[in-house]
């Protein structure tokens, strides 16, 4: 009885993080905007500005990684579609836009730690692995390092490149010039295509240096890719065949001994 009730210890206390983490950044991107710039009137903007609370409540009632990652993101940007104002360098303040980015870079580990991470149960047998009995090698080692760079780089860049698209002076006065009037608006639509270009430069250049490193334990990668091999060709082992001679042989020898 000691491991479910501390898996759901667990649980509940992943769900208690990840509702705490997504509250506060509802409230600090949606919520608090939209009261500063009197945009909470109308069915319809209430109705949005609602939405990304009742994505997190369904991601977290389902525990989804796809729904607290995915949409719960997605669904904070349906209220600044509709009112960009929301996203206005003038309602987001140097200050305030670094307290925000802190909470939503909270929100993320937080969510893609807790809801993953927990202490597996007790094996019944326990096999060591041949590359468990040495300690890390000196290229597992430069490999965190370039883990741990590549974590900082992705906190960094995108809040950098979206800090430069808000408050860049020469940037505001561009738009201003060329869009009158609706500079809120650009600007909006900037954010969301440096989002965009972040996301594109993380797919292809971050996790495309990752994938290689995805080597695991040499031997155990070995037998599971012969098991594929094997599953894939659709033809037993040698073995079988060994075994089923045996097996005849056997039989054989039986109905011999019992004739004689």
């Amino acid at each position: 009885m000691a491991e479910p009730t501390t898996a759901r210890r667990w649980r509940t206390f992943a769900d208690v993080v990840a509702f705490t983490l997504g509250v506060n950044v509802w409230i600090t991107i949606i919520i608090l905007p939209a009261a500063f710039v009197g945009a909470l009137r109308g069915k319809t903007m209430i109705a949005a500005a609602l939405l990304p609370f009742a994505v997190l409540i369904a991601g977290l009632w389902r525990r989804s990684e796809i729904v607290l990652l995915g949409l719960f993101p997605s669904a904070l940007l349906v209220p600044i579609a509709i009112q960009p104002q929301l996203a206005s360098s003038y309602v987001y303040g140097p200050v305030r836009f670094a307290f925000v980015a802190l909470g939503v870079i909270a929100y993320l580990f937080g969510v893609s730690f807790f809801t993953t991470f927990h202490e597996p149960p007790a094996p019944k047998s326990v096999r060591p692995l041949s590359s468990a009995q040495q300690g890390p090698s000196a290229r597992w080692q430069r490999r965190e390092r370039v883990y741990w760079m590549l974590t900082a780089m992705s906190i960094v860049i995108p809040t950098v490149l979206i800090a430069w698209v808000n408050f860049d002076d020469s940037i505001a006065e561009f738009l201003g010039k060329m869009y009158p009037g609706r500079v809120a608006l650009m600007t909006t639509a900037l954010t969301a295509g440096a989002i965009v270009l972040w996301l594109g430069i993380y797919h292809y250049a971050f996790l495309g240096a990752l994938r290689p490193h995805r080597t695991g334990d040499r031997d155990l990668v070995g037998a599971l890719a012969q098991a594929r091999a094997d599953a894939k060709a659709g033809k037993p082992r040698g073995r079988f065949y060994l075994a089923v001679a045996l097996a005849l042989g056997a039989m054989l020898v039986l109905i011999l001994l019992r004739h004689l």
